[in-house]
């Protein structure tokens, strides 16, 4: 045998990846973006089912980000991407892209979508920015549109009021809205149920938002202290709206103002009754704080997030505690989570004095350990009109989850049910948001 034969015997055989089965190839396929995935159905038959098969199961919500391939891609490509995604879209984010790119979709028709997220990038000299006319080219591209979210762009909110189908509207970081297009936003979106203007929409005020009870749909409204505490308060507008279930106001600097308009309206006549408050950030006046939300006395959820300072913990003394548990008979779920407690005795006063306390969470919190079960234990014995248990979570706390392995919790698990690794899911919850929720 000849050398060049030799090396030609040697040679590595040719490996493909459509050598590969289908189950492996889609997972592969599935690990790139789906603007990646269209890339590649261009290449071969094969490839292009698999990205079909994945599609039709997965593709429902869609974010597109402004990344070096979208850069690249001509507009004749960029429109071939929607028109191949357009029968499986549903909801569409769109992460700092040209606004130039959705400008492309102008002649299309996306029946499909009915959310879309729009996210532009920090303002820039030269770049174009999503505006008023970007708006009203939304009813024809998005005829179906119910969520709407804008965040950093240059609209006035002058066509808003012409998507009439939306039942959700977030404005974030929009800093060229004008007051006198909120009553047709109000007035026209009767669909409306969810209004969000919490981020950063410095220019809009309690007066742009005066004609919210033109909405009489609206469940949901996210706002700032700023859009409330003025000379003009709305506070009576937003506690008469018929169908409001959930109010989330954002506050760094008034948070007692805020609580006590919400708290002690001037005017209770058919305000509706608050049934649930979470509240997550540091305070430096627990006193006032728990004072204002005794007022509440219809209510059955109280959720409180410590923050720590300067890596401590905030302490809540025994007395507070007592004088709520008091004045909040109802309470049905009680949440103190990551502060620091004078000791057992304050929190053990909910045991005794509401009634229908279920649930009672500890989790982050300290100087409560194990002792307090077989106190919590002594209490609940006692209380003959439970008909099931209390429920404690004490995950990251200072009781130990040995706990468990006690023979007298085991045989008193009908009274009390210890669980050590739930964890609410609002411990990330954005500082300084006070959130009511209303009875319905």
């Amino acid at each position: 045998m000849t050398t060049n034969e030799e090396e030609a015997g040697t040679q590595m055989p040719r490996i493909s990846l459509l050598q590969l089965n289908d189950d492996v190839l889609e997972l592969i396929v599935a690990q790139l973006s789906v603007y990646q995935q269209f890339e590649l159905m261009q290449l071969h038959s094969r490839l292009r089912s698999i990205v079909q098969a994945l599609w039709r199961t997965r593709v429902r919500n869609v974010v597109i980000l402004q990344d070096e391939l979208l850069v690249r891609a001509s507009p004749g490509q960029f429109q071939a991407f929607i028109r191949a995604l357009s029968p499986h879209l549903e909801r569409l984010s769109c992460h700092q892209l040209d606004v130039r790119k959705l400008r492309l979709l102008s002649g299309f028709c996306l029946r499909g979508v009915t959310s879309l997220e729009w996210l532009g990038g920090p303002p820039r000299r030269g770049r174009v920015r999503f505006g008023d006319e970007d708006v009203r080219m939304l009813r024809r591209v998005f005829p179906a549109l119910r969520q709407l979210k804008l965040c950093g762009c240059q609209v006035t909110g002058k066509y808003l009021c012409e998507l009439e189908l939306l039942r959700e509207l977030c404005l974030g970081d929009c800093q060229f809205l004008e007051s006198q297009h909120f009553r047709d936003i109000f007035r026209e979106l009767r669909q409306l149920s969810k209004f969000d203007i919490m981020e950063d929409c410095d220019e809009v005020n309690c007066c742009d938002l005066v004609d919210v009870q033109l909405c009489p749909t609206l469940e949901h409204i996210k706002i700032a202290d700023y859009h409330l505490c003025m000379e003009s308060d709305i506070t009576q507008q937003l506690l008469r709206l018929p169908r409001l279930h959930k109010l989330s106001i954002y506050s760094k600097n008034f948070v007692f103002d805020v609580l006590t308009r919400i708290a002690r309206p001037s005017n209770s006549t058919a305000v509706q009754l608050i049934e649930g408050f979470r509240f997550s950030g540091l305070l430096h006046d627990y006193g006032r704080f728990f004072r204002e939300i005794s007022n509440l006395r219809q209510l059955r959820r109280l959720e409180v997030h410590g923050h720590s300072e300067d890596g401590q913990l905030q302490c809540l003394s025994d007395q507070i505690l007592s004088q709520l548990s008091v004045q909040l008979p109802e309470l049905c779920e009680l949440h103190l989570c990551g502060y620091q407690l004078e000791s057992p005795a304050g929190i053990l006063q909910f045991v005794t004095n509401c009634r229908q306390l279920r649930l009672l969470d500890m989790t982050r919190s300290r100087c409560i350990g194990d002792p307090i079960i077989g106190r919590c234990l002594a209490l609940l014995a006692k209380q003959n009109w439970r008909t099931q248990p209390l429920e404690l979570w004490i995950k990251q706390s200072d009781i130990s989850a040995s706990i468990l392995q006690s023979p007298r919790y085991v045989i008193s698990h009908k009274l009390l049910r210890i669980d050590t690794k739930r964890m609410n899911p609002n411990l990330n919850y954005m500082s300084g948001i006070l959130k009511f929720s209303f009875l319905r």
